[in-house]
């Protein structure tokens, strides 16, 4: 009441004087919050150095911020297909309560998620800029790569060059494949470029180039690399550091599906069959090597550029693939099943300040199931923002800062391929269970069984723990959506 009785242009002095020193307590908050680095990496799966999935994976670069950082070594997308696992980490929200599961469909098309607050929409809210690079959504470029959330995109190419036309597909099977997204994308070719003119590296120097400049505000820069996405197609010096004469192979059951239900042989298909029968095996594993060995060269390439910048020691990195991928095992060849090898994702988190205890000779390492779907709120506590309600994951901050915590929740992968019915995976640290849309089961013991070959569904000494991780299959799967019709990667 006495602030009633003041003059008119006192009181707009007041008021305004008071926004004023507001808005510089937001602002100076703001600077004092920690930067952050988002590395994706497109189709990795566990052929990286530090988890240890091929005995020669050269990738030294995310072995050496998994020293510094807690590498998540159980840690799983929540769809094994590039475009609804990249909107989950993006939105917070899981397949089975957004309708997105194949690559046909782009969230902002749904009307319920038009106007959805993603992570860098959330930064921005709270004084960060955000910048992108390459492939972070679906896409690098148009709608599918959602620029309403971001500051500026730096730059919308990805991958490679292609070989000459001569040099295509020289492997011969491009017409015997029935899947004809596989029979367009199953190549792999050294090409002449160098290193530097390749895409994935100009969005990776792109990300240097935004370290090196001065920032007024806390940042939020995602960096897409494309590679080992299909086609494998990498400068030569990557194909020359894993020899054709001397890649292995990986682990094989030569009956490995004959315990699996008919949905599980869907999935896996029928190219791995006509790859083996070709005698290109080791020609692919070599391939994947290859263009593993480049992506963590582009990746080094950031990594290079924050440690010798002013933000090295408040910027937050976290590492992450959309999903696993199969070359061979279990008679497949490509994600988009729902075992091990195409669940698994690479995760590494490194928060300065935040971490209690680092081995400084092999890092802190994470055992327990973990989901990207936790990535959004765990970046929110990690940068002290406002929690926010409305997300289906949980902050992995406890793990973070204590590998060793109690974490009962496992993780939940949902692939849906064929737009009815829903097929779910529940990965717990002892089990890998698999729900099909037809109520066929596998069952898989974790660490017994690391190369999922013995389905032990109908076994009844397990069916209490089948029982126990039923629960945690999702009770409502939202419709299909289907929004478009382009196809995707």
């Amino acid at each position: 009441m006495i602030v009633s009785r003041l003059p008119s242009v006192l009181l707009v002095v007041l008021c305004t004087t008071a926004a004023t020193y507001a808005q510089n307590a937001d602002d100076a908050d703001s600077r004092a919050r920690p930067n952050v680095l988002f590395l994706a990496v497109d189709d990795l799966n566990d052929w990286v150095g530090c988890l240890g999935g091929h005995p020669q994976a050269k990738t030294p670069n995310i072995d050496r911020l998994a020293k510094k950082g807690v590498l998540f070594e159980q840690a799983y997308c929540t769809a094994p297909l590039c475009n609804p696992s990249r909107t989950s980490v993006m939105t917070g929200l899981r397949p089975s309560n957004t309708g997105i599961y194949g690559n046909l469909n782009w969230f902002r098309d749904r009307p319920k998620l038009k106007d959805w607050v993603t992570i860098p929409q959330y930064f921005r809210q709270h004084g960060y800029v955000a910048w992108t690079g390459g492939k972070i959504y679906h896409q690098a470029h148009g709608k599918w790569s959602d620029p309403v959330a971001w500051d500026n995109q730096y730059t919308k190419s990805t991958g490679t060059q292609r070989p000459p036309e001569s040099q295509l597909y020289r492997h011969g099977m491009r017409d015997r494949f029935t899947n004809k997204i596989l029979a367009r994308l199953v190549d792999w070719s050294p090409i002449q470029q160098t290193t530097e003119e390749t895409p994935d590296w100009k969005t990776a120097d792109g990300a240097a180039g935004f370290l090196k400049r001065e920032h007024d505000k806390p940042f939020f820069l995602a960096c897409g690399i494309y590679r080992p996405h299909l086609q494998w197609y990498a400068p030569q010096k990557f194909f020359d550091m894993h020899p054709i004469d001397k890649v292995q192979l990986p682990p094989y059951l030569e009956d490995d599906l004959d315990d699996v239900p008919p949905r599980g042989h869907a999935m896996a298909g029928k190219e791995f069959g006509i790859i083996k029968r070709s005698g290109q095996w080791k020609n692919a594993v070599q391939g994947y090597l290859a263009a593993s060995s480049f992506a963590d060269t582009c990746v080094g390439h950031v990594l290079d550029a924050l440690e010798q910048s002013q933000y090295s020691d408040n910027t937050i990195v976290v590492l992450w693939g959309d999903h696993g991928y199969h070359i061979g095992d279990k008679d497949h060849f490509a994600k988009s099943a729902l075992w091990e090898q195409a669940t698994r994702t690479p995760l590494i988190i490194y928060a300065p300040d935040k971490l209690d205890s680092i081995d400084a000779a092999n890092g802190t390492r994470c055992t327990n199931p973990v989901s990207l779907i936790d990535l959004y709120p765990t970046l929110i506590e990690l940068c002290g923002l406002p929690k926010r309600g409305g997300l289906d994951g949980r902050s992995l901050m406890p793990l973070v800062r204590d590998p060793e915590s109690d974490w009962p929740w496992p993780a939940i992968i949902t692939h849906s391929p064929h737009w009815h019915g829903t097929n779910h995976a529940i990965r717990s640290r002892e089990f890998h269970y698999i729900h099909y849309r037809d109520g066929r089961e596998e069952l898989y013991h974790a660490y017994g069984d690391p190369y999922q070959w013995k389905n032990l569904a109908d076994d009844p000494q397990h069916a209490e723990a089948k029982a126990k991780l039923k629960q945690w299959l999702p009770t409502t799967n939202a419709e299909h959506f289907r929004s478009d019709l382009r196809t995707g990667n």
